[in-house]
Order: C-alpha cells, then sequence, then structure tokens
C-alpha cells in the first residue's frame, strides 16, 4: 500500500454499507448470552449508514459487542450458506474455482477457468430464483467488510503508538476502507466457501508497516 498525504479527519473515510434485519437476529441464535438488544442495535446503526456510530460503540464496549462477537456471528452464519452453495456447485460438476460477485445489487456466478461450463449458468440460476440466499449474502458480505473495517481501526491505534503521523494514520484507513468495500465476492472451490474480504485488514496492516518501516525499527 502506498501511503499518501491526506486532508481527511479520521471518520471522513467512513462508507455506507447496510445489512439487513434477518442476518443480525440470526446470529442470535449462535450466542450464548442474551445479546438480543446490542445487536438490534448494531443493525441499525448499519442500516442507517451510522457506520462511524456503530465503529464507536464497538471500540468502547458500550453495547456489549465486541470483534470476537462479530467474528463469532459471521462464523456462525457463513457456515450453511457456504454448505448449501458448495453441495450445490458439486451437484452441478463445477470441479473448479467459482467467484460470487456482487454487481448492480445482485450475485453474479463467474469463472476464469471454465466460463462455458453449462453448471455456471445452473448456479446462476439457483441464485436468481433464491431470493432469501442472495439476502444471506449480502448480509454476510456486509458484516465482514464492517469486521475487517473495525480490525483496520484496532490497528490504526499501533500506527498511533508508534508515533505515526495522523495523516498517515487517516490515508491508510482511508485506503483500508476503499479497498474493502471494493471486494463485494464470494469465492467457492472444492475447499468450500470464503468471503473475499475476510482477512484482508490483517494483510494490509502489515504491508502499511512494511511501507512505513515499522518493521525494521521493531527488529532494531
Amino acid at each position: 500500500m502506498q501511503i499518501q498525504q491526506s486532508a481527511l479527519t479520521l471518520f471522513d473515510y467512513i462508507a455506507n454499507p447496510s445489512a439487513s434485519d434477518s442476518a443480525l437476529q440470526s446470529a442470535v441464535s449462535s450466542q450464548k448470552n442474551n445479546i438480543y438488544a446490542e445487536i438490534t442495535a448494531v443493525q441499525s446503526n448499519l442500516a442507517s449508514g451510522n457506520i462511524d456510530d456503530a465503529l464507536q460503540r464497538l471500540k468502547s464496549g458500550e453495547n456489549g459487542i465486541n470483534l470476537q462477537t462479530l467474528d463469532n456471528m459471521l462464523s456462525f452464519n457463513l457456515r450453511p450458506v457456504a454448505e448449501d452453495l458448495t453441495q450445490t456447485a458439486k451437484d452441478l460438476g463445477l470441479n473448479f474455482d467459482v467467484q460470487l460477485k456482487q454487481e448492480e445489487g445482485k450475485w453474479q456466478v463467474i469463472s476464469d477457468q471454465t466460463p462455458e461450463h453449462k453448471g455456471l449458468a445452473q448456479l446462476q440460476q439457483y441464485l436468481d430464483k433464491n431470493t432469501r440466499l442472495q439476502s444471506k449474502l449480502d448480509d454476510l458480505n456486509a458484516l465482514s467488510e464492517f469486521y475487517e473495517l473495525g480490525q483496520s481501526q484496532e490497528y490504526a491505534k499501533e500506527l498511533q503508538t508508534a508515533d505515526v503521523h495522523e495523516d498517515d494514520v487517516v490515508t491508510y484507513l482511508t485506503q483500508s476502507r476503499e479497498y474493502l468495500f471494493s471486494l463485494d465476492s464470494f469465492y467457492l472451490s472444492d475447499r468450500g466457501m470464503s468471503i473475499a474480504s475476510r482477512g484482508e485488514s490483517e494483510g494490509l496492516f502489515e504491508e502499511v508497516k512494511k511501507t512505513l518501516g515499522l518493521e525494521t525499527s521493531e527488529e532494531n
């Protein structure tokens, strides 16, 4: 990542993804304690576009939700969707990597390996007819991006502790947000299904540390 100067303030980088009631309410069943009210509050923030407020509450622990809870929610809700789509892909003879990419509000089936395979069109038809599944993909994608953005803010604290200039910290957050919210994809393979944004914040942080020369400083 190339760090460039930025005149933005700390929360100017926030985007405006949305998440539906169903995904967040279904996540309640994965929790051992009663966090329904807290999850509903997070959903309200996401749905209204108040991502900065949701992140502030997440950081402060005010609503009882933390990054670990979000991680658990994602893992729990991804499992049945992954099982459904990987089995469907297998039944359709798709034994190669397939991408599900959000384009113009819909999830599109894409493969560079065997684009003429008839199973791709059949998988697309399956998605098109299953609006509930499309909605679940929307929710998982939005939650993953929100989680990774929260992780980026945690990494930003480390940059601040290392006395990185505020402009560089803001630029790191800006570029991280732009990258994370540009992915909007899932990957299907014989190993299962993954969300494109999942884990990307860590890689971005490692890249920015190299760009700023922090790793060398830490070793010395």
